[in-house]
């Protein structure tokens, strides 16, 4: 990653900073589907490089933290008393003990992290499940780079290719559909998620990529499904669908009361396949990161997952009155220490880095989210990469730019198949708080 990331800097600086590369790679994506909030999608002209010493590492790391997950969703559905551990309201239990009829725990998820570059030293920042997105982010912006010079001239000496996250993602849906013993052929399959939130540049190319691979596949409105007694309906056809893509949230689900019910009631009744199921939110709830250090998690780890958990896991807290591992002064005191976090939400929603904050609205914010479902967590200081911006500096358009790093892994199956990259300058990396989209290659 170092190295090339280097050499493609250096190849940027001999052309000059490659002025109409970057023209061209601002105008394709401004003329593309990855807009943000009304706006393109921005981005870095430097992408991520992963060699295959990289991948195998990477590869390694994410494949044990999704074993150690599948087995804590496992300790879940099988146990009661660890129930205790995962303060989950009536509802959102129900949801995640619905019947499932397919053995994959985790079938889709992104792991971000914070990965030096330097020594692949890391921590992990969350575990998203339900809801896990932005592959077209990727897809597009390497499109954008790869007609720019620079790119031609980093790839006149190495061998570079895309990572390939949406066919790859139609075959194991599919692998885990008919694994099922009631699944149908030629079955429809719904992509499905709140229409105001969802993003339909993914969701236009896995029903695309669905299709392609012979499958009758569309968006639904979570709200739009019925459910009839035996099949569950799109409401806005008649049509009977099959099977489920979810990416509409567990915790926006939950925020619809009512409105949702058609679905739930099929998946109650097990005639519809849910991928990803209910029971995923086990481990994108931040109560997963508290529980990971919980003693009666400890006792069905072996000492190396238990040792893992302890090296690459930020040590998290709920933020509630009383003793639980660390004290309400101590927040307060080492603010930069801490990040106040919801124990389930996405979109970096009210998330509070105390490095962003003076020491008088950090002990407001402490105050302000105590008792009130929220976590607080070691604030792990992200590792930096240099970039040079697509946006080109008026003063010096070879100019390098040092910012905050935050690659995430995408898995299908437990497998590690691609990433979608973030940076920023601020306490939280997100487009929202002044941060960028960077795509990946690898490196052959």
């Amino acid at each position: 990653m170092k190295e090339e990331r280097a050499q493609y800097i250096a190849d940027i600086l001999a052309l000059d900073g490659d002025i109409n590369g970057r023209e061209m790679a601002l105008a394709f994506i401004a003329d593309s589907d990855v807009w943000v909030h009304g706006a393109p999608a921005p981005f870095p002209y430097v992408p991520y490089l992963f060699n295959k010493e990289d991948r195998a590492y990477i590869a390694d790391q994410v494949t044990t933290m999704h074993r150690i997950l599948c087995k804590v969703i496992r300790r879940y559905l099988d146990d009661e008393d660890y129930r205790e551990l995962f303060h989950f309201p009536e509802e959102l239990h129900r949801l995640i003990m619905l019947p499932c009829d397919y053995d994959d725990l985790l079938p889709m998820a992104r792991f971000d992290l914070f990965l030096n570059e330097e020594d692949l030293s890391y921590k992990f920042c969350e575990f998203n499940t339900d809801g896990s997105g932005a592959m077209s982010r990727d897809y597009m912006i390497g499109k954008a780079l790869m007609q720019g010079a620079a790119y031609k001239r980093f790839a006149q000496n190495h061998e570079l290719r895309q990572f390939e996250l949406f066919d790859s993602w139609v075959a194991s849906f599919m692998r885990i559909y008919e694994s099922r013993p009631n699944a149908r052929p030629n079955p429809t399959i719904a992509v499905t998620d709140f229409r105001e939130s969802g993003v339909f540049s993914d969701f236009n190319r896995f029903i695309n990529a669905f299709q392609t691979a012979g499958h009758d596949a569309r968006f639904t409105d979570i709200r739009d499904f019925e459910f009839d007694g035996e099949h569950l309906v799109d409401s806005t056809d008649g049509q009977i669908v099959d099977a489920i893509y979810r990416r509409a949230v567990t915790s926006e689900i939950l925020q619809h009361p009512g409105e949702c019910d058609g679905l739930i009631d099929a998946v109650t009744a097990g005639k519809v396949c849910l991928i990803g199921h209910f029971r995923t939110t086990i481990v994108h709830s931040k109560e997963v990161n508290i529980a990971l250090f919980d003693e009666r998690t400890r006792a069905f780890l072996t000492e190396e997952e238990a040792a893992f958990v302890d090296a690459h896991v930020p040590h998290t807290y709920r933020l509630e009155s009383g003793v639980n591992g660390f004290t309400l002064d101590e927040v307060k005191r080492d603010k930069d220490a801490w990040i106040i976090k919801p124990a389930d939400d996405y979109g970096a929603h009210g998330v509070y880095p105390g490095v962003d904050f003076d020491q008088e609205r950090w002990e407001r914010i402490v105050g302000e989210n105590l008792d009130a479902g929220y976590i607080v967590q070691e604030f792990y200081q992200p590792p930096r990469v240099d970039i040079i911006n697509t946006v080109i500096d008026d003063d010096d358009p070879c100019l390098i730019e040092s910012w905050q790093s935050m690659p995430g892994v995408y898995l299908y199956e437990g497998k590690p198949v691609g990433f979608y990259c973030r940076l920023g300058n601020e306490g939280v990396i997100a487009i929202d708080h002044g941060g960028l989209c960077a795509n990946s290659f690898a490196v052959d």
